[in-house]
């Protein structure tokens, strides 16, 4: 009985693991497009010799190569948390769908705070 106690929570932790990711992710797609969308402008007149765009495009790049190293950071750490957890508690109960998700979820954050502020900062709304 507690068994099948256990495995449904444990269902119910990775289920709403995997929920938190699949709407990381579509946050993470409207607000891209919408930073794509505002950003295009920019970085055309960047390309003709605005200073404005020019510092636009600089600050993409520059919050690109952070944002994907501070991501393998997280990547690396969540999933070294996960082994180390493992290797404390062998027999403990461990669901590798809910970890995954936490180590997936970790990954995305960096970007996801990046492209949530470029969306608003570029549309001018405030968060």
């Amino acid at each position: 009985m507690a068994s099948s106690i256990r495995k449904r929570r444990s269902a119910i932790a990775a289920g709403a693991e995997a929920q938190a990711l699949a709407s990381k992710v579509l946050t993470l797609q409207a607000d891209a497009g919408l930073t794509i969308a505002m950003r295009m402008p920019l970085l055309m007149q960047g390309a003709l010799g605005s200073s404005r765009g020019q510092r636009e495009a600089a600050k993409a790049v520059s919050e690109k190569v952070s944002a994907v190293m501070e991501s393998g950071f997280a990547a690396s750490q969540a999933a070294a948390m996960f082994w180390w957890g493992l290797a404390l508690n062998p027999l403990g109960n461990v669901d590798l769908a809910e970890e995954a998700a936490k180590v997936a979820n970790s990954t995305l954050e960096p970007f996801s705070k990046r492209t949530r502020a470029n969306a608003a900062r570029l549309t001018g709304r405030r968060r």
